[in-house]
């Protein structure tokens, strides 16, 4: 038995515990933007194909209109109608705002990694910092969904001082590496 086995562990230093705070808000984060983007591309595949059934389905209830005459049944048109109606609401939800959907995916997944690496209560509130963004998008005069005609800053807005707080707090590793000795060469001199 050594005598360094009594000796009680000593706690990590603040910052050692905020770097590790951050990497698994980011590593959070990152895995929620992830799971978002795959949703969104799944989704954008349903809306194409949706679209070209609907296309399908429209020309095919104008023909049957058009060989039934007056026995044409207007429930069709009704059902082509709500469809329509289902994939306007899809475009808009999809594919003009995915970038706002997949970045409130990403703010999610920063949370829940911050929370589980045990982030301090009183650090919380510092997790709001997307709600900044969007009082700086709504001063600017533009779309929250869309700021700046893009939704997809959204995730740079969530992600980026994420990233900044991790450069700030785990600097690169080779600024910490002990200097090597080198090598002379005994023939330098000759």
């Amino acid at each position: 038995m050594s005598a360094v086995a009594g000796l009680p562990e000593s706690k990590p230093s603040r910052r050692k515990r905020a770097a590790k705070t951050v990497d698994r808000a980011l590593r959070g984060g990152i895995l929620g933007a992830a799971v978002a983007t795959v949703g969104w591309l799944v989704a954008s595949a349903v809306f194409g194909t949706a679209i070209v059934v609907l296309v399908v389905a429209t020309i095919g209830g104008a023909v049957y209109t058009v060989a039934r005459g007056d026995k044409a049944r207007y429930g069709i048109w009704g059902l082509i109608a709500i469809g329509w109606a289902i994939v306007m609401v899809e475009h808009w939800a999809v594919s003009g705002h995915g970038g706002f959907w997949v970045g409130l995916a990403t703010w999610i997944g920063v949370i829940v990694g911050a929370r589980r690496a045990g982030i301090s209560k009183w650090s919380l509130p510092v997790l709001g910092f997307p709600i900044a963004f969007g009082v700086i998008v709504a001063l600017a005069g533009e779309s929250i969904m869309k700021p700046w005609g893009v939704s997809w800053l959204w995730v740079a807005a969530v992600l980026g001082p994420v990233i900044g707080v991790r450069t700030l707090l785990n600097p690169s590793p080779r600024d910490h590496q002990p200097a090597q000795p080198t090598k002379r060469d005994p023939l330098a001199g000759l």
